[in-house]
């Protein structure tokens, strides 16, 4: 009995002990969440030795973009052992001009390069100035100017203090102990972003299509995030911050994963996307990684769509969908572009037809896809008579379309008379049956036969 207890003991100390080190390695590491407003959280657990009492800790490899404001610094292994007296954000990197800034008054020594005949020759002196092109340097009571482009090489005694090789976070700490902690670093950097990009792949008799999404991270914020622990934030989140100037960046690096694992979930009222595994997003990188894995068969229909208002001479093409269960998505899709293909019969590629971009959209809403316009659909507006009322508060006008269909099918064409949002409206004459679409638009249906010409007009009051 008292071997079973022991061993019974034994394997719950296994299984603690094997829980606490799950525990701590899982502690360990990056997180980084990422908005589509061009900024990110980032979550850094690390362990850090601390002497008793007060401490002066370096915490390096942080973002260049950071927002020293938000740093928030958390003793995981001990909450409440460490208290952070001061803090420091040293963003002052090693480069040439910050070197020679801090050596002014300073000795250096300068090799001029030689020309022709000259070889090349070394001064030594004090620094006075390094501004435009030229060194200045005082030699035993005398000053020399030195051209920039002539330097081939300048000497400097030191390192001086205050320069940094890496942005660095550094902390005035106090410890009630000595010994190593895992501590974690959570802040917030600009300059890392990502979006959603969605293709669409339309069937033969465009009545179907593919639908597949994938995420594009671009990380300039000046860190790589080795193995993160990635999460995404879909939503319109607001913050407060000043205007900034708009800088242009190059991307450096570019990388395609081919699987997701994102899980979807709602966030307050936003919507999170969760990776399923760690994924490393280099600086300078841009990274796509599937979010969406292919809808296919999604029910769609193609529409014409005729608005003088938006475009007098052309007649648009729209492709419609549900984002529903039923129609094989019905998941929180955020805003992004759409792109749409279709595959030409003659030799089965892809051939690209039109892009759109969608804002945020739930699940049960309908998605509407301006791709382009109607190449053999050609219509011909005319303003047939307009009249103001005797008090000037009114106006009564009557349109005519002319609609010219040169396919070798029958189609039919939507067309759309909007109206201002502070006039009311009255259709009193019409040549085809209309519905209101919405509380400013008038929608008629009308249905033209193969290499056809349909005449739609009607008569409108307004007033106000």
């Amino acid at each position: 009995m008292k071997a079973s207890k022991c061993l019974i003991l034994m394997v719950s100390v296994l299984v603690f002990s094997f829980g606490c080190s799950a525990e701590q390695k899982q502690a360990e590491g990056v997180g980084l969440t990422i908005y589509n407003d061009n900024f990110g959280v980032v979550r850094q657990a690390r362990q850090m030795n601390f002497d008793k009492g007060v401490n002066t800790m370096k915490f390096t490899d942080v973002a260049s973009a950071i927002d020293p404001t938000s740093v928030n610094f958390k003793c995981l292994s001990s909450p409440g052992a460490i208290s952070i007296l001061e803090q420091n954000y040293e963003y002052d990197l090693v480069n040439s001009a910050s070197l020679l800034k801090r050596y002014i008054d300073k000795k250096v020594t300068v090799v001029i390069g030689g020309g022709g005949a000259d070889a090349a020759r070394e001064i030594q002196g004090k620094l006075l100035a390094a501004v435009g092109s030229d060194y200045i340097v005082e030699i035993n009571g005398g000053v020399e100017i030195v051209n920039r482009d002539s330097v081939e090489e300048i000497a400097l005694a030191e390192l001086p203090e205050g320069l940094v090789t890496r942005p660095t976070l550094m902390w005035l700490a106090s410890a009630e102990k000595a010994g190593q902690q895992l501590c974690q670093v959570t802040y917030t950097t600009e300059q890392i972003n990502w979006k959603a990009d969605y293709t669409a792949i339309l069937s033969d008799d465009e009545k179907t299509l593919d639908f597949s999404g994938w995420v594009t991270i671009d990380n300039k914020s000046g860190a790589a995030y080795k193995d993160a622990a990635l999460k995404l934030i879909a939503g319109d989140v607001r913050r407060i911050r000043p205007p900034q100037p708009q800088v242009m960046y190059r991307a450096l690096g570019a990388e395609m994963e081919a699987k997701g694992g994102f899980e979807e979930k709602a966030f307050m009222e936003y919507h999170m996307y969760t990776l399923g595994r760690k994924s490393t997003i280099n600086n300078n990188q841009v990274k796509q990684i599937e979010f969406i894995e292919p809808a296919l068969g999604v029910a769609a229909k193609k529409i014409f769509v005729y608005d003088r208002q938006e475009n007098a001479e052309k007649v648009q093409v729209e492709i419609e969908f549900e984002n529903t269960e039923e129609n094989k998505l019905g998941i929180a899709l955020p805003k992004g572009k759409v792109r749409v293909f279709k595959k030409d019969p003659a030799d089965e590629n892809l051939e690209f037809v039109g892009e759109d971009m969608i804002d945020h959209t739930p699940r049960k809403e309908k998605l509407s896809l301006y791709i382009g316009n109607a190449f053999d659909i050609v219509p011909e507006y005319k303003l047939v008579k307009s009249e103001w009322g005797r008090s000037r508060r009114s106006r009564t006008e009557t349109h005519q379309i002319e609609l010219r269909n040169r396919k070798d099918e029958p189609v039919e064409v939507f067309v759309d008379e909007k109206f201002s949002k502070w006039v009311n409206w009255e259709v009193q004459e019409k040549s085809h049956e209309y519905e209101n679409y919405d509380a400013y638009t008038a929608r008629f249906k009308v249905k033209i036969p193969a290499d056809s010409t349909e005449m739609i007009t009607y008569t409108v009051k307004q007033w106000w």
